[in-house]
């Protein structure tokens, strides 16, 4: 945990939520609680951050003015803790708080297995055709001209790719970096962007589907379990999501909702909970465990999503090898088969 001008990462969040929580259990006084958490910290950052957070909460009487005032915490985060000292539920708060920023860095991280793997398979596929056209090729070119011959058709046509490649190296170069940097920032700062784009990929919008259900699922099981009511629980996760397609079908569940419409019949009908999901969440209102509910059908399609990019990338990693070998194959054969029909003929 480092003060700076971004927020803190998931698991970091997660681990300060899950100390907190086990202090509060321990019925240790909150400021005193921070304090030990300093004095445990080997870091002198994080030990400035901590005491400045006692400080802070001692002066306003309230944890969750000290962390906004910190300006290191996520937005959700506050508001959930502000709820949980407001309703005396602080320490299951912040144990929920824990279980939700672990589950969204779970979700973070397959999202980035899902893009970075065949990314850099694809890549490798790249670089070794260009070895193949800048390096090799050239080689090939100097042997037909020793034998007094010169490549033609295919082989004609990737020696002068293979030249292009070499005498536009450094607009290349240009372009990766700036690919690169986009694939950074889409990373980084344009989730939003990136989800869009992810979706326009055949097979990968239903993917898209359960990563959104699953952090809505997460999101509204820690807002129901703060003592919020359904329709300011609804607008608080709505304001958190960040997908673009997910977030127009949570506006027409609003509308639903403040025509009269049951939130998990809305929540239905509008396509977000379907099948036994559905019937689930029915129920678990009707019960009066929706929030229980709500956190099954999060680790569900958790598991749902982490299994289908297993899937998917056990389809990727063959297919990228059948590439490379057709295409190292091609280019090998353009110029072997020309050479062998000279030297048979010599």
């Amino acid at each position: 945990m480092a003060k700076g001008k971004h927020t803190l990462s998931c698991p970091e969040v997660a681990g300060f939520c899950e100390q907190l929580a086990m202090i509060l259990k321990a019925g240790i006084y909150l400021g005193e609680g921070l304090e030990m958490m300093s004095q445990d910290n080997t870091r002198p950052q994080e030990q400035q951050v901590l005491r400045a957070l006692r400080e802070e909460m001692e002066a306003a009487g309230a944890l969750a003015p000290a962390l906004e005032s910190a300006g290191i915490f996520p937005g959700y985060m506050i508001q959930m803790v502000a709820l949980g000292e407001q309703t005396g539920h602080l320490e299951e708060v912040m144990e929920s708080l824990a279980a939700h920023y672990a589950r969204e860095q779970e979700i973070r991280d397959s999202i980035r297995t899902a893009v970075t793997y065949p990314a850099m398979m694809l890549a490798m596929v790249v670089i070794i055709v260009a070895v193949l056209l800048t390096q090799v090729m050239p080689i090939f070119q100097q042997v037909f001209a020793q034998l007094g011959a010169e490549l033609t058709g295919l082989s004609r046509v990737l020696m002068n790719l293979g030249s292009a490649i070499r005498s536009g190296g450094a607009v290349i170069g240009a372009v990766l970096l700036a690919l690169l940097a986009a694939g950074l920032w889409l990373a980084t700062r344009g989730r939003k962007t990136a989800s869009t784009a992810l979706r326009r990929i055949p097979g990968l919008g239903s993917l898209m589907d359960d990563v959104a259900l699953c952090r809505f699922a997460g999101g509204m099981a820690l807002a129901l379990r703060s003592g919020l009511n359904p329709e300011y629980a609804l607008e608080l996760v709505h304001r958190l999501n960040e997908d673009p397609w997910f977030g127009r079908r949570l506006d027409q569940v609003r509308q639903r909702m403040e025509q009269g419409e049951d939130m998990t019949e809305a929540l239905t009908r509008e396509g977000i909970l379907t099948g036994v999901y559905g019937r689930m969440a029915a129920i678990g209102r009707k019960t009066g465990a929706l929030d229980d509910t709500m956190t099954r059908i999060a680790r569900s399609t958790q598991e749902e999503v982490d299994r289908r990019i297993a899937r998917i990338l056990s389809r990727i990693e063959p297919a990228l090898v059948v590439i490379l070998s057709l295409v190292v194959g091609i280019i090998l054969m353009s110029v072997m088969f020309p050479l062998l029909g000279i030297l048979s003929g010599m």
